[in-house]
C-alpha cells in the first residue's frame, strides 16, 4: 500500500534535496509534528476568506431568482422551439453532489490520511467553497445582464396559437407569453452562460488541479497513468454540461464558455492556497498568512511561502530569482 500511495503521491526524494521551503506535517517513525496548526492561527489567517465565502453564497441565492433583462426573440425562431424538459439529467441536487459532494470525499482523505496535514485539510475546504461561490455569483450576473433565450423558450412562454411576430423589426417580447409560473418563464432568459457548466467544472476543476499539485504532474518526469487519474474528473464536468443540451436548456456556446469560465475560477481559487503546480512542493498548501518569529521553523512544517515578508518587503520568488541569475 505505501509503493501505491508513494508511485500515486509522489513527494521531493530525500530530507537532504528537499527544497528549503518544501516541509511535511509529519516525519519519519510515526512522530506527527502538527504544533504549528492552531485555531487562533486559522481564524486570524482566514477569517476574511470564510466571511467573503458567506457574502457571496447570500449573494448568489439572493440573485437567482431575480428577472433580469429578457431579449426580444421570434417566434419562427428555429432553436427556440425544442421541448420543455420536466425532468431534467443533472437536478440541482446531484449538481451539487458533484460540484461539492464529490471534491470533498476524494479530497479530505487524501489532505488527513495521505498528506496528514491539517492546513491541506482547511485549504483544500475553503478553495472549494471559494470557487463554488464566485462562479455562481459570476455566472448568475452574466445570466441577468444577457437575457439570452433557452432552446425551449417557446415550450416556455406558451403564446397563443394566433400569435405572431411584431410588424417592421419582427420580433416578440416576453409580453406575448401566457405562462402563468413567472419562475418558469423569467428561467427561460438565462441561458447564457450554463451556471451547470460553470459550478461543474469550478468543483471538479478544483479537484483535478488539486490531485495534478499532489501527484507532481508538472515535474520534469511526467507520468501518463497519474495524469489520466488526476484529470478524470474533467470528464465528470463535461457530461454535465452535455445534458444541457440533452434536455434543450442550452445552446452549445452556452455550454462552452459557461465551462471555460468554470475552470478559469477553479485556477484562480486552487492557486490562492496552493503554489503553481511546478514548484517542487506543489503538494503542500502556501503558509498561514498570520505568523510570528516564534513559529517560523514549525510553520514550514506545513506548507509553502512563496514570497518571504521577514523585513516587510516582499522578496522575488524562488523560481523568478533563478531566471534572473540563468
Amino acid at each position: 500500500m505505501s509503493q501505491v500511495l508513494g508511485y500515486c503521491f509522489p513527494r521531493s526524494s530525500s530530507d537532504s534535496q528537499r527544497n528549503p521551503l518544501e516541509r511535511r506535517v509529519s516525519r519519519g517513525g510515526g512522530e506527527s509534528r502538527t504544533r504549528a496548526f492552531s485555531w487562533k492561527k486559522l481564524v486570524g489567517s482566514y477569517w476574511s476568506d470564510w466571511l467573503f465565502i458567506g457574502g457571496l453564497w447570500v449573494i448568489y441565492l439572493s440573485i437567482s431568482r431575480i428577472p433580469g433583462h429578457r431579449r426580444e426573440f421570434s417566434l419562427r425562431e428555429l432553436s427556440l422551439q425544442h421541448s420543455f424538459a420536466e425532468h431534467e439529467l443533472v437536478p440541482r441536487n446531484l449538481l451539487m453532489f458533484v460540484t461539492v459532494g464529490l471534491p470533498l470525499i476524494v479530497m479530505l482523505p487524501i489532505a488527513t490520511f495521505v498528506a496528514r496535514n491539517a492546513w491541506d485539510v482547511h485549504n483544500a475546504v475553503c478553495g472549494l467553497f471559494m470557487s463554488f461561490t464566485m462562479a455562481g455569483v459570476v455566472t448568475q450576473v452574466i445570466k441577468l445582464m444577457v437575457g439570452r433565450p433557452r432552446p425551449d423558450l417557446i415550450a416556455r412562454c406558451q403564446p397563443p396559437a394566433d400569435a405572431h411576430d411584431a410588424p417592421v423589426y419582427g420580433l416578440s417580447t416576453w409580453k406575448i407569453c401566457t405562462q402563468k409560473d413567472f419562475y418558469i418563464l423569467n428561467d427561460g432568459f438565462k441561458s447564457f452562460p450554463s451556471g451547470h457548466s460553470s459550478l461543474s467544472f469550478a468543483g471538479v476543476g478544483f479537484l483535478a488541479l488539486y490531485l495534478a499539485g499532489k501527484m507532481h504532474l508538472w515535474d520534469v518526469y511526467g507520468n501518463r497513468n497519474r495524469a489520466w487519474f488526476a484529470l478524470s474528473p474533467l470528464l465528470i464536468g463535461a457530461m454535465v454540461a452535455i445534458s444541457r443540451t440533452q434536455d434543450n436548456r442550452h445552446h452549445w456556446q452556452d455550454v462552452l464558455i459557461g465551462s471555460v469560465l468554470g475552470m478559469c475560477v477553479a485556477t484562480v481559487a486552487y492557486r490562492t492556497y496552493y503554489p503553481h503546480l511546478a514548484h517542487p512542493a506543489c503538494h503542500l498548501p502556501m503558509l498561514p498568512r498570520v505568523y510570528d518569529d516564534d513559529m517560523d521553523e514549525e510553520a514550514l512544517e506545513v506548507g509553502v511561502r512563496l514570497l518571504n515578508d521577514q523585513q516587510g518587503i516582499p522578496r522575488q520568488s524562488e523560481e523568478e530569482d533563478a531566471w534572473r541569475r540563468a
